[in-house]
């Protein structure tokens, strides 16, 4: 009898492992909703990124026997002026630049501009520059009177929030018929666009 006891006891306690794995699972659920705000937006480039960041360009040493001449600090080591476009929509979005004439003599084509290939997350992006980077030895373009679209996203730079792409530009002057009796001013407007 003792031996048949023992027996039924094992049995029993098998009996109880297996019932306890049985039990089935439960499982509660919710729904996760994201609204993404729409972002289409120009800044200049901190402080220290640029010679001049949002600052005035400048010229107070002007040769006129010289063929173009940079802005007053110029430096070789980064772009004169620097901004910054944002855009998370749908479609591509670009860059767009004018001069406009602000003094009473006219600097309308004097002003040029020089820019590379804009950078996105600290690498050169794959967009399209508007008037190609000039070769060695040739002249820059000049700052148009009108809205000239001077980048187009690449599909890297396409959606670039939250850090943007990073547009360096330098700009010169051909003082070729500017004179001391003229007071030369003007403001050049960037503009990004989007949904294209």
């Amino acid at each position: 009898m003792k031996k048949l006891f023992v027996s039924i006891s094992v049995l029993m306690a098998m009996a109880l492992v297996v019932s306890g794995a049985a039990f089935a699972a439960t499982t509660a659920t919710q729904t996760a909703n994201v609204s993404v705000a729409s972002l289409l937006s120009i800044e200049f480039a901190p402080a220290g990124q640029s010679t001049v960041g949002s600052g005035n360009l400048n010229w107070t040493s002007i040769t006129p026997t010289s063929n173009v001449i940079n802005i007053d600090g110029h430096s070789t080591t980064k772009s004169d002026t620097a901004v910054i476009c944002k855009y998370n929509g749908t479609g591509n979005w670009a860059l767009k630049m004018k001069f406009v004439n602000t003094g009473t003599a006219t600097l309308e084509g004097k002003l040029k501009y020089y820019m590379g290939m804009p950078y996105y997350n600290g690498v050169a992006a794959n967009g399209t520059l508007g008037n190609p980077t000039p070769g060695l030895g040739q002249d820059w373009p000049v700052v148009p009177n009108t809205d000239l679209t001077v980048y187009t996203a690449g599909t890297l730079d396409k959606t670039n929030v939250p850090n943007g792409t990073f547009v360096g530009i330098d700009y010169a002057i051909n003082p070729e018929g500017l004179n001391t009796t003229g007071s030369y001013s003007g403001t050049i407007t960037y503009t990004v666009v989007g949904n294209l």
